[in-house]
């Protein structure tokens, strides 16, 4: 068998997401695997993660198998925190309600929204004229494929305004959640995945 450097890149890649070799399987199963990189990269496999980033600009990797998307809630302030992962979900059904309205489109601006009551819906379809990712996923075939979210700053909704990573005093809060089974309305019905992660700053943009 004869490997080109595309198809070695790709081998890698999802070696790298996954952390094994690929198995080739026919069944639709969903999977959502998300990691987060800056010099180093941690992959989100517990239900809480706590981490360390330098304020400068990271990267949301994202695997999607058989599913469009994910939804993510970003804060400055811990209140979605405390959820546990056995926590009831009162507003799980209401997620596509709860949307924020998104114009970043193909990831242009690099910037991650913040917001006190507001979930991004953060998914790739190849038949819509945008995403909310990178441009250019990675197919890894019946495994799905990868996107990346990259990050170089923070968008307040509620103020409207900028925040540097530079000037982040406070932890950043983020809650992920990946949706199983939708109604026939397109309501959400049953969790996939849930994960929260906390992440504390060190440094800034010029270290």
């Amino acid at each position: 068998m004869k490997f080109t450097i595309k198809s070695l890149a790709t081998f890698i890649i999802i070696i790298f997401i996954t952390g094994s070799l690929p198995v080739i399987s026919f069944a639709q199963q969903k999977d959502v695997i998300i990691k987060i990189s800056q010099d180093a990269s941690t992959r989100l496999d517990d239900f809480q993660t706590n981490i360390v980033l330098k304020k400068k600009p990271f990267k949301f990797q994202v695997l999607l198998n058989n599913i469009e998307g994910v939804y993510v809630f970003a804060s400055l302030k811990d209140s979605i925190y405390r959820f546990s992962d056995t926590s009831t979900f009162y507003d799980f059904s209401y997620l596509k309600l709860l949307e924020l309205r998104e114009s970043d489109k193909f990831n242009t601006n690099r910037e991650l929204n913040v917001s006190q009551t507001g979930w991004s819906y953060w998914f790739y379809n190849d038949t819509t004229e945008w995403h909310s990712f990178n441009r250019r996923p990675v197919g890894l075939g019946n495994k799905g494929l990868v996107c990346t979210k990259a990050i170089k700053e923070l968008y307040d909704i509620t103020e409207g305004r900028v925040i540097k990573l530079k000037s982040i005093n406070t932890p950043l809060y983020l809650f992920f959640v990946a949706v199983k089974e939708y109604d026939k309305d397109g309501k959400p019905l049953k969790e996939l995945m849930r994960r929260k992660v906390k992440i504390d700053w060190v440094g800034n943009d010029d270290d």
